[in-house]
């Protein structure tokens, strides 16, 4: 009986000490520490939509759109068998143009079978960047790097000639460049032309806006690159702010884009100089007939003539194909012409 009486007053003094335990306090709080630094206020970030919706709505696509529609490029009648010939997609069809830029060849690997032609995204892809602000837009284009023209790879011999305007423009000048080079002598001084459809090709712009590529006989030819329309480059003028039609999309040039530097301008024709440009072709054309060189159609005759009559063939065709009338590089076209005439008169 005693031992079980210890054991129960044992608890009891163990069962004390812990609510003795539990019942202690904390002590008072200590005062309050002082302030901290106050943060600095952030700057405002861009609404994450804000870049897109500059371009990404519907009104603004549907307007990109229905000037697309009065352009040259929506006009699927320049695909047919060029589209799909491997040698021409590269410029006549959207799947050429695509395949190439990714290549980096002139040609498409085989045939395409069923071309379809130049849309949206023929020249847009994803955008390099969207830090517009310190990189300026790309507005998604394919290529805006330097191009090494074909003329001059494919020339005899070949040679490595890089235009490049420093923008957008370079998009354009992968297929508006000439693909045949100026015509050369044979050991008797002679060319031979083997083909009604000889010539530079159908878009010789970016090579006479920079002022080479033509066949230049003689001298007196500016300085490449010294035109002031070659700072303005494809962009400036063809892609000016849409208005009554043209600009934009539609890529017609408007005169406004002309009165920044021509204040009184309100044609293309400024200062009569396209018509005096139209005037020099219709008198090479003359000449380049009366030497049985070009026909009553404008094609040339297949046969051999002088290397100076070859070359003048070679110019009217490209001037004729640039369609500028002059206005692209206006003293390098005249030279051309002028010399031209004088070589087969």
């Amino acid at each position: 009986m005693k031992h079980l009486r210890l054991t129960h007053v044992f608890a009891m003094f163990v069962i004390a000490l812990a609510v003795a335990a539990g019942c202690t306090k904390e002590g008072p709080a200590g005062p309050a520490g002082a302030d901290g630094t106050s943060g600095t206020d952030g700057k405002d970030g861009v609404d994450g939509n804000a870049t897109c919706i500059q371009c990404h709505t519907i009104d603004y696509m549907n307007n990109v759109k229905a000037q697309y529609a009065e352009s040259g490029h929506s006009d699927g009648n320049y695909v047919g068998y060029a589209g799909g010939r491997k040698d021409c997609a590269m410029c006549h069809s959207d799947e050429g143009f695509r395949e190439t830029q990714h290549t980096g060849l002139d040609t498409t690997a085989n045939n395409i079978p069923i071309p379809t032609h130049i849309q949206c995204s023929t020249c847009h892809s994803f955008h390099e960047t969207l830090d517009f602000e310190n990189d300026g837009p790309d507005y998604a284009v394919r290529q805006n790097g330097p191009v090494d023209l074909v003329m001059y790879r494919t020339a005899n011999p070949p040679s490595l000639v890089t235009l490049d305007f420093g923008n957008n423009s370079n998009l354009c000048i992968n297929c508006h460049q000439p693909r045949t080079a100026p015509p050369t002598a044979n050991g008797s001084g002679e060319f031979y032309i083997a083909s009604t459809h000889y010539g530079p090709h159908h878009g010789p712009q970016g090579t006479y806006l920079q002022g080479i590529g033509g066949a230049e006989i003689g001298t007196g030819y500016p300085e490449p690159g010294s035109s002031t329309h070659t700072q303005a480059a494809c962009t400036g003028c063809h892609m000016h702010e849409y208005t009554e039609g043209q600009g934009g999309h539609t890529w017609e040039v408007p005169v406004a884009s002309c009165t920044p530097c021509h204040t009184d301008a309100s044609t293309l024709d400024i200062n009569g100089k396209q018509t005096y440009i139209v005037g020099l072709i219709e008198e090479l054309k003359t000449g380049l007939i009366s030497k049985g060189v070009l026909d009553a159609e404008g094609h040339p005759v297949v046969g051999t003539y002088p290397i100076a009559h070859a070359q003048a063939f070679y110019n009217y065709a490209g001037i004729v194909d640039d369609r500028s009338k002059g206005v692209h590089n206006y003293e390098y076209i005249k030279q051309l012409l002028v010399n031209s005439i004088n070589a087969v008169n």
